[in-house]
């Protein structure tokens, strides 16, 4: 998210605001962000176009720094004037670098307007759909509690939702299913929901190797590629790790955490340096088999 963007929506939620309004408030700001850049960029380019033809003008008005009319006139008298047949563009040239006219930029501006809000449409539609996500949970009391030291299930969430919202659904899944021990606490009669981060696992990679940021939805998590060309995240194929923020800030030093790197969406990364750089980290590995 682009700090412009940030900064509207700052404004935009002042007070009061349940979740799914925010949510729907910064799709809505997005949208108009990403239609705002392209006729910014469009006019760019019809700007240019125009200070093209002013240039033109003004070298077709210079005179000439010699004239002959005079002694044409004096000549004698002239042969009948034969008007040149009008040329037509030969459709076998590749004329594509040419600057387009007004009227071609101004189609072209509509065409890509157009494409964008189909693809906003289409991208509205993808966050509607539901996505089985195998997790596995670690925290300080699996560690302690259970044999493997990890508690594993699934959830089906939306695409639209986001890092946080998914990590903190795992939790209540990990309450529901790994028994009491792992019950979210309660203060008045109302459980409290723990701080909590998702890793997802890319290139086979089971353990988790990116922190997802909390506001990135799947769709954007899945719409990444790596620099060569392929999907990052394959659909979430290795899976997601979700821990508390606590546990994992006592524990990053030791294996999996030390493997895990804040995903930055602003960033172009390399399969073939993630693959050789894989352990290039260190950690102690804290997983206790079954004595």
């Amino acid at each position: 998210m682009s700090d412009a963007v940030a900064e509207k929506l700052a404004a935009a939620s002042t007070g009061y605001l349940s979740k799914d309004d925010y949510k729907r408030k910064r799709e809505e700001i997005e949208q108009e962000d990403a239609l705002r850049k392209l006729r910014e960029k469009m006019g760019s380019e019809g700007a240019a176009v125009e200070v093209t033809k002013k240039k033109s003008k003004k070298k077709d008005k210079r005179p000439s720094a010699l004239s002959f009319g005079d002694e044409l006139d004096a000549e004698a008298d002239p042969s009948p004037r034969v008007v040149p047949k009008k040329m037509g563009k030969c459709q076998d040239v590749d004329v594509s670098f040419l600057k387009k006219n007004d009227r071609e930029a101004q189609e072209a501006a509509s065409k890509s307007e157009a494409a964008l809000r189909e693809y906003l449409v289409l991208q509205q539609k993808a966050k509607q759909e539901p996505v089985e996500l195998p997790y596995v949970f670690r925290s300080e009391a699996t560690q302690r509690e259970l044999p493997q030291a990890v508690h594993r299930g699934t959830v089906t969430v939306i695409k639209g939702s986001t890092s946080e919202e998914v990590a903190r659904l795992v939790r209540q899944d990990v309450a529901k299913t790994a028994g009491p021990k792992f019950a979210l606490p309660e203060v008045a009669g109302r459980q409290v929901e723990s701080d909590v981060v998702l890793a997802a696992g890319v290139a086979g990679n089971t353990i988790g190797s990116f922190i997802i940021p909390a506001s990135l939805t799947l769709v954007q998590v899945l719409s990444q590629r790596w620099s060569e060309g392929s999907s990052m995240f394959e659909d979430f194929k290795c899976g997601i790790v979700v821990t508390e923020r606590r546990w994992y800030e006592a524990s990053r030093h030791v294996f999996p955490f030390s493997q895990w790197s804040v995903f930055d969406e602003h960033k172009t990364y390399s399969l073939k340096e993630f693959i050789s750089n894989r352990n290039a980290k260190s950690g102690v590995d804290p997983v206790r088999t079954k004595s």
